[in-house]
């Protein structure tokens, strides 16, 4: 079967095609296993080909973002991934709104509208993923959450066809975005409102120096691992419990912030989720509170 998904692949797209990669490579935490097959679609016509034959030949298709949400298991992960981010990446302007494609950096984007002055987008500068993941997952910062920005979404199913949804038309949630099953989020367009370059550039620095102070952004990590509960920031509790600095094997509760893991130099997957499963059980048992994952875990 492994042979037959990465036959399949061979030839059927223009863009880069690579088999048995080390996920640890596309991943921001840099663990995972390898995966049989990754497809860099050129366009959005080479996308919809990789999605119709996955779909005839029934194999099992992931779309991968920035990486930096997600870990992949040791194990690896068996079919096509299929990432966007090296030919659906452009940005376009008309008036106050601006759409980008799906695998454009939120950092890019947000320098883009900066740039044109126009306001809104700069709480995201920090966050490091791509428009179609900060979308999937309804990225936020600082108060501010993709659903308070966006206009529409383009999506395609898995026919093939391609559709456009409105804000009103979306569900939006708490770090989610609830989509028909097996739709592929392919660019976004954002409502701004003018504003002045330099106020905008001002906060985007205050925002990234703020970044820097709380988060430890000199170690490979997957940005918050867990959802704030009601109760409040996960990452109170987990300090409050005296889990700061604690590791298994090379992965450690961040000492700067309690709610990421930092990858020490040579973490596996493995480590990461077992010091994920401690912390959950060892909030729930001195706070009584349970913590709900915000990074998705994929793989073998």
């Amino acid at each position: 079967m492994v042979k037959d998904y990465q036959k399949e692949a061979r030839g059927l797209i223009e863009g880069k095609v690579l088999f048995d990669v080390p996920m640890r490579k596309y991943t921001s935490l840099k663990v995972g296993g390898p995966a049989e097959c990754l497809l860099f679609p050129k366009n959005m016509k080479e996308l919809r080909k990789v999605v119709l034959h996955a779909r005839k030949k029934r194999i099992p298709l992931f779309i991968l973002g920035k990486g930096t949400n997600l870990i992949v298991r040791d194990g690896g992960m068996s079919g096509w991934v299929v990432s966007l981010t090296q030919g659906m990446k452009s940005i376009q302007m008309d008036g106050e709104c601006v759409e980008a494609e799906a695998g454009c950096l939120l950092q890019q984007l947000v320098r883009f509208s900066v740039q044109k002055g126009l306001a809104g987008l700069e709480p995201f500068f920090g966050i490091p993923g791509t428009v179609g993941g900060g979308l999937a997952m309804n990225a936020g910062a600082w108060g501010v959450e993709m659903k308070d920005v966006v206009h529409s979404v383009t999506l395609m199913k898995e026919n093939g066809e391609v559709l456009e949804r409105s804000r009103s038309k979306l569900r939006f949630s708490y770090r989610s975005l609830t989509l028909p099953s097996s739709s592929i989020i392919l660019k976004g367009s954002f409502h701004l409102k003018k504003g002045r370059r330099e106020e905008s550039l001002e906060r985007v620095k205050s925002f990234s120096e703020l970044r820097k102070k709380t988060q430890p952004l000199d170690y490979p990590s997957a940005g918050s691992i867990f959802k704030n509960p009601e109760e409040g920031p996960a990452g109170k509790w987990i300090d409050e419990i005296g889990l700061k600095g604690f590791s298994i094997g090379q992965a450690m509760i961040s000492d700067r912030h309690a709610n990421f893991i930092i990858n020490l130099g040579k973490a596996s997957a493995e480590d990461i989720l077992r010091l994920i499963e401690w912390m959950e059980r060892k909030v729930y048992e001195e706070k009584g509170i349970s913590l709900e994952r915000e990074v998705k875990v994929v793989g073998e």
